[in-house]
Formats: C-alpha cells, sequence, structure tokens
C-alpha cells in the first residue's frame, strides 16, 4: 500500500494560522477585532510566533481587552513525534503569564485556540487532497501526523488497510 510522506514547512503553518485570525480575509488588516456575547478583543496578527518543536507546536499571539491592556497568551498544541506519539491524537493548552493575559485567556482562549487548531487540520485535509490527486480513486487514510524541528508531517496512505 503506497504511502505519502507530506509537510508544511513553520513558516508556511504559521502564514496560514496568520489567514485564519483573520477571518480568510486576505485583505483584512494586521490587527482584527473579535467580538461575542458582548466581549470584545484585539488580535495583533502580525505579533503572532509560532514554533515548531518535535512533537509540540508552540503559537504565541498578543491581544487586547479594554481592562487588560496588550498582553501575550501561548497556545501549546501536542501533535506527537516520531516514534513518540506520532498517531492520531493531539492535546493542547493555554497560558498565560500574568493575571491580564490569564483574563484574556479564560474569555478568549477557547476561541482563539480553536481557530489554530482549525488551521492545524485544514492542514491535513490539504495533505488528503494531495494523496487523493496523486492516487485517484483509492481509499485515502491518515496514518499519522507529528510535529518536526520546524516542519508539520503527516503520513497518508492510499489502498485498502
Amino acid at each position: 500500500m503506497p504511502a505519502l510522506n507530506v509537510s508544511l514547512s513553520a513558516d508556511q503553518l504559521q502564514k496560514r494560522l496568520q489567514d485564519r485570525l483573520r477571518g480568510l480575509n486576505p485583505v483584512a488588516p494586521n490587527t482584527v477585532l473579535w467580538q461575542q456575547k458582548g466581549n470584545r478583543v484585539l488580535l495583533f496578527v502580525d505579533s503572532l510566533r509560532t514554533r515548531l518543536l518535535s512533537g509540540w507546536l508552540l503559537c504565541s499571539v498578543d491581544m487586547q481587552a479594554d481592562e487588560t491592556g496588550r498582553q501575550t497568551v501561548q497556545f501549546v498544541f501536542y501533535l506527537g513525534a516520531t516514534g513518540a506519539g506520532d498517531g492520531l491524537h493531539a492535546a493542547g493548552s493555554v497560558n498565560a503569564a500574568n493575571p491580564q493575559a490569564s483574563q484574556l485567556a479564560e474569555v478568549w482562549g477557547q476561541a482563539v485556540q480553536r481557530v489554530l487548531w482549525d488551521t492545524v487540520l485544514d492542514a491535513l485535509e490539504a495533505f488528503v487532497s494531495q494523496a487523493a490527486a496523486k492516487y485517484p480513486g483509492q481509499p485515502i487514510a491518515i496514518h499519522g501526523f507529528q510535529a518536526v524541528a520546524n516542519a508539520f508531517s503527516a503520513i497518508i496512505i492510499a489502498g485498502d488497510n
């Protein structure tokens, strides 16, 4: 059964993450306003910093509400590493360095985390599409995904298991 190893560099993934935070609007500014249930937050999309390490995706982004001022909130995703959890499981958490950042994380952390995670899922969908184009008519499945130094990668298999 054929296998395809596909990946995105950290730079490519960061651009996709920024695009998602902007709402997939190519002309959106680098600072966007999110609103929900009477709460508002500014996201400084150009402040997004992404690091891919063995097993980990680390994202930090500056956010600002009237009550908090501008703060950095970190989003940590475990994506598996080669030979250690490189399957179909992942985990995520939100880190805040001070009470103001914690306040932002409490109100906005889950929403921002979801948008960032959706970007990872979009990358996996693109990987599956690549495999489907290369192996037309064959069943396609994700065998596993992982973060390696400076890249997010997956192994996609084609054919019957």
